[in-house]
């Protein structure tokens, strides 16, 4: 409303000029003098709620005839690089009989290009490998549902619980608190690693390596092992640890899994993520590490291949500083 009268107004009465937009019922306060005029404008329509969702999956997600609820952390939604694909995955609850906690990885086709169908394949790869392994390698997920549709691919492994029946937490969990310096924990996490080697060992004893190890793809049971999220096979990006042999486009096998293994032990033990070629050295960064542990782990992270360890001498030198007494 705007005043048009220039009249003076009387004692007690009060002013009829807003400024602004005016929504709702109006009401008079008191005497009112000269033109009143009422411009009103309708507030522009709210858009629609934007799928925020990390996977941008549905909430609940139907694979093979099986109901999964869709949990937002971890999750993820990427491109691949021609995008001819986009790659999605997420925490899971298995609805229905069975029930248990998952791990879902669906590949949607946009565009039939090399990296969609390298996406598509590596799925189905990994379905059939896992299957193949299924009770002949220590610390591979367990496959819950796969199929393949006209445009998509998608995989659910079994992501296992606690004692207290709430999903086990990645090993990321533990480099927000920054670098272990606990007794204990030190030993935990010795521990942890050499199950971890002997997976990676048995794999690979039958020809196949990861090669895409980071803390987020390793899950802490209870019992104080670690179990494979995935073989990481999905995506073809760098690496998130890049090795030597990854920067100079060298082939990648079971000492590139070495080499992780030794970069994720740098980063609990540090807090700091390790260069590809002769970071420095762990006892520079914290003290409280044990000469022989900080040993073992600057011999996974040689940066000549030859020179690293195999996964079974790591996990056996591993093993023993987690049980030194045994």
């Amino acid at each position: 409303m705007e005043q048009h009268d220039t009249t003076p107004w009387p004692a007690g009465s009060v002013s009829n000029s807003v400024r602004g937009e005016v929504n709702g019922a109006l009401v008079q306060a008191g005497a009112i003098f000269g033109g009143v005029h009422f411009h009103h404008r309708a507030a522009p329509p709210e858009p629609p709620p934007a799928d925020r969702r990390p996977s941008g999956l549905a909430p609940e997600v139907e694979v093979d005839g099986t109901a999964y609820l869709v949990h937002d952390h971890p999750a993820e939604a990427r491109s691949t690089g021609d995008g001819g694909a986009t790659v999605r995955q997420a925490r899971c609850l298995r609805l229905g009989p069975g029930g248990g906690f998952g791990w879902l990885r669906r590949v949607e086709v946009r565009a039939a290009t090399p990296a969609a169908r390298q996406a598509r394949h590596a799925v189905a790869a990994e379905h059939d490998l896992l299957r193949r392994l299924s009770g002949r390698v220590p610390g591979l997920p367990a496959v819950l549902d796969f199929v393949e549709g006209p445009d998509d691919t998608t995989l659910v492994t079994a992501w296992p619980r606690t004692r207290s029946h709430r999903p086990c937490d990645p090993l990321d969990a533990l480099l927000p608190a920054g670098p272990v310096k606990d007794p204990g924990m030190l030993a935990r996490v010795c521990q942890a690693l050499a199950s971890l080697c002997a997976t990676l060992s048995a794999l690979h004893a039958h020809g196949t390596a990861h090669g895409a190890l980071t803390p987020a793809e390793l899950i802490m049971r209870d019992d104080g092992t670690l179990l494979l999220r995935d073989l990481g096979r999905t995506d073809p990006g760098p690496a998130e640890y890049p090795t030597p042999e990854h920067l100079a486009r060298d082939t990648t096998g079971p000492w590139t899994d070495v080499h992780q293994v030794g970069a994720i032990a740098y980063h609990l033990l540090t807090g700091r993520q390790p260069g590809p070629h002769a970071p420095v050295p762990i006892r520079a960064w914290n003290a409280d590490v044990p000469a022989d542990l900080a040993d073992a782990v600057a011999a996974a992270l040689a940066p000549a291949r030859a020179d690293r360890p195999d996964a079974a001498a790591l996990g056996a030198r591993l093993r023993g500083l987690a049980h030194p007494t045994r």
